[in-house]
């Protein structure tokens, strides 16, 4: 019966990509959160715009203006703020990218020698084989003479 010699170390190596698979996965949903904040803010910033274009047609005092100001300056502060954490985010993306990829090239090298020594074990049980059936055939050849 086949028996992997290190399948140990490849249960253990495995187990841990899949941690790391899931430590990229989170720090991809923190990225796409703060993507989603800029959408928003960008958003309602724009929204914020068109109301104070169609608030100037209707009314004439300076006061919609200086609100829309006060508020666009603080919408711009935040989206600055979201931007500086989304490169950083970027780069912890970055950095567990790294890890997966360096624990998934750990686990598949030792997918590879498994292989191997899974061909090598066929190969052996093969000429087994073909030893046993040449030493039946002899045999059967002896005892029919």
């Amino acid at each position: 019966m086949f028996r992997f010699t290190l399948q140990n170390v490849l249960e253990v190596r495995e187990r841990f990509e899949k941690i790391k698979y899931k430590e990229y996965s989170q720090e991809l949903l923190v990225q796409q959160g703060l993507q989603s904040e800029l959408d928003l803010h960008a958003s309602a910033l724009q929204l914020a715009a068109d109301n104070i274009d169609r608030t100037k047609q209707v009314t004439r005092t300076a006061l919609p203006m200086q609100f829309f100001n006060s508020y666009r300056q603080r919408v711009l502060t935040e989206i600055k703020v979201i931007q500086r954490r989304a490169r950083e985010q970027s780069e912890a993306v970055e950095v567990k990218r790294k890890e997966l990829v360096e624990a998934r090239r750990s686990h598949r090298a030792l997918e590879i020698l498994r292989d191997k020594e899974w061909r090598r074990y066929l190969k052996a049980q093969e000429r087994r084989e073909r030893a046993v059936m040449d030493e039946i055939a002899s045999n059967y050849h002896l005892y029919h003479q």
